[in-house]
């Protein structure tokens, strides 16, 4: 059996499932009342992907506690099936879509019905796995190759990876000194940086400073002291919250979203993992890129940013690296010190 703390953390997410189940069906891109191709499609993007992930963070959870006290486990394949039944009322705009999805709900909860009453051991549920498995992989094959990115738009890397580039933008003629500051004295170098953001009026520039000013605090914690991860978090909200467009918001939510795992919630994969507070806050900065879209329908590089927040998996307990959730692979991607 589970320690008792873990039955807490358990018990939290059953919890957190159940208030999943009576919201899931609705989201804030319903505000955008534009009827073009374009925002249709991208908004039957984002909801097949967010359906996918929280159906793969119940499956993560039913996984890791099969071991729990059967009460918290039946709890959890009911409020999993609750939430299933809810992604039902979500509709999509392309038919095709909107069946494929019904089919994999369906398949969905007669999986976990099953697992409810024949166990995870049964001959019955492992009969049953690799139906599931197939009809899963049909709705995954359909959604990559039916919205791939390029799809909706021609941009190779290299023209992307030129658009994105910061020093595009930079525009402050005290940055130049703020780099070679901070060789010297970091502390200084960032109250320079501050005072450069504070005068700047352009909202992408403003970013790149806060950006810089944030990957800072979290690469130096050890030197900058104990606020310096909770300083680099609050850096990254500020941009998200102010609601406006950049081509940086994908960067800066992953960075929150990767800073806050890390130092706040933990490495290990029994860890808490709010993937529905970091996905509650991808919908908001998806909504602020869709709004942007709408006045720009050719901007490639809004589409491509939309596809990135739509597209991203949850933060995943399992995967590639075998010692803790996932989370860590992104934060050294991020943040290595040799980089």
């Amino acid at each position: 059996m589970l320690h008792r703390e873990s039955r807490k953390i358990v018990a939290a997410i059953i919890v957190t499932c159940l208030a999943f189940s009576v919201t899931y069906a609705q989201d804030l891109l319903d505000n955008i009342k534009d009827n073009s191709k374009l925002t249709k499609e991208l908004k039957d993007v984002y909801r097949a992907f967010h359906i996918n992930n929280i159906i793969v963070e119940q499956k993560e959870l039913i996984n890791i506690y099969q071991d729990a006290e059967e009460t918290d486990l039946k709890e959890l394949y009911t409020s999993s099936i609750k939430a299933c039944d809810s992604l039902k009322q979500i509709h999509f705009y392309n038919d095709t879509l909107n069946s494929l999805v019904s089919k994999y709900l369906t398949s969905t909860i007669r999986s976990y019905n099953i697992l409810q009453s024949k166990g995870i051991n049964s001959v019955d549920y492992k009969k049953d796995f690799e139906k599931y498995k197939a009809e899963t992989e049909k709705y995954m094959k359909y959604l990559y190759s039916t919205y791939s990115t390029n799809h909706f738009v021609n941009l190779t890397e290299d023209v992307y990876w030129k658009a994105n580039d910061k020093n595009n933008y930079i525009k402050s003629k005290e940055y130049p000194g703020y780099g070679t500051l901070k060789t010297k004295d970091l502390k200084e170098a960032l109250a320079l940086l501050e005072s450069i953001a504070k005068q700047t009026t352009d909202f992408q520039e403003y970013s790149i400073y806060q950006i810089e000013l944030a990957d800072q605090y979290e690469k130096n914690r050890k030197s900058l002291g104990d606020s310096a991860s909770e300083i680099a978090v609050e850096k990254y909200k500020t941009i998200l919250d102010q609601r406006k467009y950049s081509i940086y918001l994908f960067e800066v939510w992953l960075k929150w979203r990767t800073v806050t795992q890390q130092n706040v919630y933990g490495l290990s994969k029994t860890s808490e993992i709010p993937n529905r507070d970091y996905d509650r806050l991808r919908e908001q900065v998806a909504l602020t890129i869709l709004h942007f879209i709408v006045d720009h329908p050719k901007d490639e590089m809004a589409i491509n940013e939309f596809l990135l927040m739509a597209t991203h998996d949850i933060v995943k307990r399992f995967g590639d690296y075998p010692y803790g959730n996932q989370n860590t692979v992104e934060y050294h991607d991020f943040f290595d010190e040799a980089k």
